[in-house]
């Protein structure tokens, strides 16, 4: 029995791990993206410099 709740610690301890870096890497993306980003390689264009400081 002892070894069944340790594989299932185990188990658990790698699905949370991997939920984690998954967590992690999104709110990575989402803090360090940028409309400027998105502009020049998304949208392919410039928004005005006064559009830009409002935002």
């Amino acid at each position: 029995m002892a070894a069944e709740y340790a594989y299932l610690a185990l188990w658990l301890l790698g699905m949370f791990g991997i939920i984690g870096v998954v967590v992690g890497a999104v709110a990575k993306f989402a803090i360090e993206d940028s409309l400027s980003h998105d502009e020049q390689f998304v949208w392919r264009r410039r928004l005005p410099a006064d559009e830009m400081k409002r935002k």
